[in-house]
């Protein structure tokens, strides 16, 4: 072939490929589905880049002098041409007519959508228009589940409904838009008595308070976080019967990999649990909606529902703006300033209210006072008059009674701000304004369109560059931020259509209008999140081997989108033709993300057989949402006796600050924040993101009020963070018995949650006045000072006689624990440590609520080693219970000169109590365990028996005896000495017991043998081989005796082995002048006698004591075997036994015939568990 013929043959093959990618990407093979509502009919295209978009009919584009623009006309074709008739309220059952009392009928979306939300239990996603009813879909589905655990009474039509049975999850993607969803489902469910609540960051809920709602409304990272934890809310994850998604759009933002890991965290479940959860994903319109529904499992032709534009209450106009100029320069911001006001003018003077959507608070009120500048110059003023509405007068009164200036400002100018960072009273009231048309132009952010329905009968977006704290620079607004302001336009009673207008710079023009017109398929996230959720799937157990992590990636959206454009994961076509289900690619990708947290000591990944263990780091890092890269900085920086300045610039290092960028416009208002308002010292200079991390952290336990607008949000981000890594930096502390730095950084997670340096004084927690701090500070008397003190002195303190009284009753409140402490030793090696605590405080239920949480440590004073870790709830039910707490902490040469109890609180600054405890007079018992060594013993032969018939039993199984009953086989078959016999499992203590049976039967021919065994378990096991073996070459007779099985007495006289459990001998012994075979014992064999120290263990004392009385009157000797694995008290039991030092054995583990490797793991949450298992 020539060179012209391959390369012809290349551009073909590349043809090919892109063809084939893209009929995958956008589904053009995809079959006619039952419920997808749309048309397929494209008007122009627009080329971008060498790629070509197909817009709507009708799309008209021009072109002008500053920007670009593109229009995209409002849909005419109505939604009825797809449905004959809508669902009337009235025909439905009671259960929706009662909750759909205010509607006459279901619109024409829910009509279709009715009889496979409500009258089946289908997966579904459903594809809709913002406004065109989505969240009564979901109200739909929540009443199928709660049919299912309801009753109808007839008689008082009432709907009896078992609220333990079911939780009905509802997963919305901003906080904003959960308390809108809590409000909407709790007023419509109330009839029921359905409780509904929101479980977010903000809003945290108690044990019982989560046990008593049925409709919990939560944040994607919330839920994650609360299913990640395998001990703490399981019983909450178990009854969910319906999960519903919102947005599941936002899997192709940074977000996304949260909703794959929790979704394919419930597919999983349901399979294993085989307890049906159903999934309801709802959505704006996809490209890829049938990748989305394999992704969720929803059957296509059930479950899967897709409407166009038709279904909007109100159809929508809208035009794309690209103006001229680099995204974030000056030509650009003023280019889009410029434009923004020339299309608000368009809209007023149509005599339309207009909603501007900027991307920060303080945008709000620069853009309204830039926007009255601006018409003042062109003599527009009158158009944004409102003074002629209605109801003007009475509003113009109220608002000359509000602080907020701005928003009085504005208002005489006809426009309004509405952000997060304003009252609720003032933004309630913009609402009002705006509603009632008191204002005509609305300045705000993105928030009011997520939490608030309020329509505008026209939203513009001013300018695209929003600025993300988390990638530390300006973004690209998000395509669903962008659908949900678009969503706002139009007011289906005042407008025949709504308009949507978007300003961006000419370079984002033509991503947006790919966006909005779904020409990009929705692509997957996780991958670059992969070894941080495979570690919560390993930390949850949920995934212990590489074959269970890579059958995981099967549930995941990731793995449905290589497979449709594996180019987008690093792949090729070939991968998928040769491996359709991806195994290997899965696997590899599986095994890397391994490696990765094997490397950074986050599980244990053993190649050779593919298993993972989960270790507390990675545990730790799954509960607190680490990223695994922060941890490796972690381990490399932590040290046991690291400083305040050292944590702060180790937290400071953490994955989840590297984005944090230094902008030179910032570096002034930095260094002033170091200089001044920094205590600790800085490591690292203020042009790099560990620098400008740790002043902003320190700027902002220092409650400062900084200026520039991006350092807000960065502050804001970092005080966010820094409190959940400082959190996780403490249990890992903990962990790794860290008592130092424990300490030092409980104490910083308190400043940061508190923002309250540790040197402040503790009352600044309370509401007191500055002038009372600084007085407190000045003077710094403790709070144990201060308790001593009467009201005038503390008046005088502060010199405000008047605050005495109050100071008082704060320090009384403030929460501090009595300990008192004594110690005795078990052994050489173990102490046990006796705590009496006593809660110091007056409860107030405002200040204290429920429950207090106080860590209870106990360390070593010279190496701050902690010996014990306990976390202590100390509940306002149980105050004035006594506290006792009994620990056992080991004790290892040389001993310290004392140890240090130390009880701190949780959340309170400067609650710590200390107790020392001396160890000057400690005397500890100097009892070494007696331990047996192996002589080195040629091991005998099965022939030193010198008896054919025993002989003929053992031949058959060995031909030699092992080392341990080479070394005991002259006491046990030669001697009549008591033995204790200690070795471990497996080393032949059962053939032992044998050589002292045949003794008995040598020596005492007409005497019985008596083998007792704690559980009837061991006796049947032991009945089962001794009838096998023993009785027939021998001609003996053996009797079972339990509570299972009681033989009758002539059984039990004609027996020569009786084997039974402590209980049953108890009970005939006790008798044994009467019952003549009990006289007869000469051997009584007991079993595991190390049980001793248990319930059983009076029992066994008082057979020993009997038989030794027995034999004392009856003068006929009774020898008494004792085995138990090695004890460390062997010389106590021995002599209790009577066993003189040659019948003593006690050997080690290493005595097994087979070598035992022992590996002891403590279990994860050890301080949750621990104190559980002693109760």
């Amino acid at each position: 072939m020539s060179e012209q013929d391959i390369e012809q043959q290349r551009l073909n093959n590349q043809a090919a490929a892109a063809s084939k990618a893209s009929n995958l990407q956008m589904g053009v093979t995809d079959p006619k589905f039952p419920h997808v509502y749309r048309d397929h009919e494209a008007g122009n295209t627009l080329s971008a880049f060498g790629t070509k978009y197909s817009l709507p009919a009708g799309t008209t584009r021009n072109q002008w002098e500053d920007y670009e623009e593109v229009i995209i006309p409002y849909s005419k074709k109505k939604a009825n041409r797809f449905i004959r008739r809508l669902i009337d309220i009235s025909e439905l059952d009671a259960l929706c007519r009662g909750t759909f009392s205010k509607y006459k009928s279901l619109n024409k979306m829910q009509s279709l959508i009715y009889p496979v939300a409500y009258e089946t239990n289908e997966n579904m996603l459903v594809c809709a228009p913002t406004g065109a009813g989505k969240t009564d879909v979901a109200l739909l589905t929540m009443l199928n589940t709660i049919n299912q655990h309801a009753t109808f009474d007839v008689e008082n039509g009432v709907y009896d409904v078992n609220y333990d049975d079911f939780k009905i999850v509802y997963v919305a993607p901003l906080k904003a838009l959960a308390a809108e969803i809590v409000e909407k489902m709790g007023s419509k469910l109330a009839w029921l008595g359905i409780s509904v609540r929101e479980l977010t960051g903000d809003m945290q809920l108690t044990r019982a308070e989560i046990s008593s709602t049925q409709v919990i409304v939560t944040t994607p990272e919330k839920w994650d976080v609360v299913t990640r934890k395998a001990n703490g809310d399981n019983e909450l994850v178990q009854k969910v019967k319906l999960l519903i998604i919102d947005e599941v759009h936002l899997l192709h933002e940074e977000r996304g990999a949260v909703i794959e890991s929790l979704v394919a965290r419930t597919l999983r479940q349901v399979e294993s649990t085989q307890n049906m959860i159903r999934i309801v994903g709802l959505s704006a319109t996809l490209p890829n909606f049938v990748d989305v529904s394999e992704f969720l499992r929803v059957s296509p032709q059930q479950g899967l529902f897709y409407f166009d534009q038709s279904f909007r209450p109100v159809p929508l106009e809208q035009m794309f703006l690209g103006v001229k100029g680099k995204a974030g320069s000056r030509q650009a911001m003023q280019n889009i300033d410029k434009v923004t006001y020339e299309k608000l003018i368009d809209q007023l003077e149509q005599g339309k209210q207009v909603m501007v959507f900027v991307h920060s608070r303080k945008d709000t009120v620069k853009s309204a006072r830039n926007f009255i500048s601006m018409a003042q110059h062109a003599g527009d003023l009158p158009l944004f008059d409102c003074s002629e509405e209605p109801g003007y007068a009475q509003y113009q009164r109220e608002m000359s009674k509000w602080k907020n200036k701005d928003m009085k400002d504005l208002f005489l100018s006809g426009m309004g701000v509405h952000h997060a960072g304003m009252l609720r009273s003032e933004r309630n009231m913009t609402e009002k304004l705006f509603m009632n048309g008191a204002i005509k132009v609305l300045f705000c952010t993105a928030t009011l369109a997520w939490g608030v329905n309020l329509p505008a009968a026209v939203v513009i977006v001013k300018g695209t560059q929003v600025y993300d704290a988390k990638q530390g620079g300006f973004v690209d607004l998000g395509i669903s931020d962008v659908i949900q302001i678009f969503g706002r336009a139009g007011r289906p009673q005042f407008e025949k259509f709504g308009t949507g207008i978007l300003c961006t710079t000419s370079d984002r023009l033509s991503h947006y209008l790919s966006l909005i017109t779904q020409q990009h398929p929705i692509e997957s996230r996780l991958q670059p999140k992969l070894a941080d959720t495979l570690n919560a799937e390993i930390s949850l157990g949920t995934v212990t081997n590489v074959d269970e992590g890579v059958q995981w990636l099967g549930y995941t959206y990731l793995y449905v989108r290589m497979r449709k454009n594996p180019l987008a994961y690093g792949m090729v076509w070939g991968d998928v033709s040769e491996d359709p289900l991806l195994g290997e690619r899965r696997r590899k990708l599986i095994v890397d993300s391994a490696r990765r947290l094997h490397l950074v000591q986050m599980i244990i990944f053993d190649e050779k057989t593919g298993t993972f263990i989960s270790k507390d780091t990675g545990r730790v890092a799954s509960d607190f949402y680490l990223l695994n890269n922060s941890v490796e900085v972690f381990n490399a920086m932590m040290k046991p006796h690291a400083t305040e300045a050292d944590i702060l610039a180790m937290l400071s290092m953490s994955g989840e600050f590297d984005s944090i960028k230094a902008r030179d416009e910032e570096t002034e208002e930095l260094a002033e924040l170091r200089d001044n308002y920094s205590p600790c010292q800085v490591a690292g200079t203020l042009d790099t993101a560990q620098g400008k991390t740790n002043v902003l952290l320190q700027a902002f336990i220092s409650r400062v009020g900084i200026k520039d607008s991006a350092l807000i949000s960065d502050s804001a981000y970092v005080g966010q963070n820094a409190t959940r890594i400082g959190r996780a930096l403490f249990l890992i502390a903990l962990n790794r018995r860290w008592g130092r730095l424990a300490r030092m950084l409980l104490s910083l997670c308190k400043s940061i949650e508190k923002r309250l340096w540790s040197f402040e004084h503790p009352l600044a927690q309370f509401d007191l006045s500055q002038p009372v701090l600084n007085n407190l500070h000045e003077k710094s008397p403790t709070i144990l000072e201060m308790k001593d003190m009467g009201t005038s002195e503390l008046g005088d303190l502060v010199h405000n006689h008047r605050m005495g009284k109050v100071i008082a009753g704060y320090v009384d409140k403030f929460p501090l624990l009595n300990i008192d402490a004594s110690v005795a030793p078990l052994t050489k090696n173990v102490l046990k440590v006796h705590l009496e605590i006593e809660p110091d405080f007056v409860w107030d239920y405002k200040l204290h609520g429920k429950a207090q949480f106080f860590w209870i440590w106990i360390e070593d004073s010279e190496t701050y080693q902690i010996l014990h870790v306990e976390k202590f709830i100390l509940s306002k039910a149980k105050l004035n219970d006594p506290h006792v707490m009994d620990v056992t902490v080991p004790l290892n040469d040389p001993i310290p000169p004392q140890i240090v109890i130390r009880a701190t609180s949780d959340v309170w600054l400067g609650s710590e109590t200390t107790e020392a405890v001396s160890f000057q007079n400690l005397i500890r018992p100097d009892t070494e365990p007696i331990t047996t060594k192996l002589l080195r013993l040629r091991p005998l032969p099965v022939a030193a028996l010198h008896d054919p018939v025993v002989e003929s039993i053992y031949n058959s199984k060995f031909q030699f005896f092992n080392p341990m009953q080479t070394m005991i086989f002259n006491t046990l078959y030669h001697q009549d000495t008591n033995v204790l016999l200690g070795s471990p499992t497996g080393s032949g203590k059962t053939i032992a017991a044998e050589l002292a049976v045949w003794w008995a039967f040598r020596k005492y021919p007409k005497s019985k043998v008596v083998y007792i065994a704690p559980m009837k378990a061991l006796v049947r096991e032991r009945v089962g081989d001794w009838k096998k073996r023993l009785l027939k070459p021998t001609g003996r007779r053996l009797v079972e005796l339990t509570g299972d099985s009681s033989p009758d007495a002539d059984s039990i006289r004609k027996a020569d082995i009786i084997i039974t459990t402590p209980e049953k001998f108890d009970g005939i012994s006790r008798s044994w002048q009467t019952r003549k075979f009990v006289q007869q014992v000469s051997l009584i064999i007991m079993d595991e006698i190390h049980l001793l120290a248990s319930d059983r263990g009076p029992i066994l004392e008082m057979i020993v004591s009997r038989m030794n009385a027995v034999s004392e009157r009856t003068k006929l000797p009774v020898r008494l075997l004792g085995m138990s694995t090695a004890v460390a008290n062997a010389a106590d039991m021995a002599s209790w036994l009577q066993v003189k030092e040659d019948g003593l054995f006690n050997f080690p583990q290493s005595v097994r015939p087979v070598p035992l490797q022992m590996f002891i793991d403590g279990f994860p949450d050890n301080l949750g568990f621990c104190p559980l298992m002693k109760t």
